[in-house]
């Protein structure tokens, strides 16, 4: 009776294509890592528009790349089939994500198209007022001055 072939320890080694996949997979990573503290740390509503569509277009990418060949699914089932049902609760969590990532960009734009807008107005507003305002006082300063000044000559 013939032994079946044992795996050997480096036949289960992932190729170099999956290797490639792998360290392409941890750059994006710390390409997201970089662009989450930045959003964390942004308090301007502009700028965090611009930085949730960067978002949104890194998660794209980098989400295809995990669900795509040579991505996570293929790594895991060939080294570790076990964690198949964790990696489909992952990539169903990628939707989840972009979901609300676009919820988000939707509240920050309605925010700047609302009331965000309306006080930026008003601000811009109150300035014209108040140059305007010293306008008149420095016009009224300048009569007083030059007509007195008329006056003792």
């Amino acid at each position: 009776m013939a032994v079946p072939p044992v795996a050997s320890p480096l036949s289960r080694r992932p190729s170099d294509a999956k290797l490639d996949a792998r360290r392409r997979i941890g750059e994006e990573h710390k390409e997201l890592e970089r662009l989450l503290v930045d959003l964390i740390q942004t308090q301007e509503l502009e700028r965090l528009r611009t930085m949730l569509a960067e978002l949104a277009t890194l998660l794209r990418s980098h989400f295809e790349t995990e669900e795509g060949p040579r991505g996570i699914h293929e790594v895991v089932g060939e080294q570790a089939g076990h964690a198949l049902p964790t990696v489909q609760r992952l990539f169903e969590e990628h939707r989840q994500i972009l979901v609300r990532i676009e919820q988000l960009r939707i509240r920050v734009a309605d925010c700047l198209d609302g009331p965000v807008r309306r006080a930026v107005a008003d601000v811009r507003e109150l300035a014209a007022t108040l140059k305007r305002h010293e306008e008149e006082e420095e016009q009224l300063f300048a009569d007083a001055f030059y007509t007195d000044l008329g006056g003792h000559t």
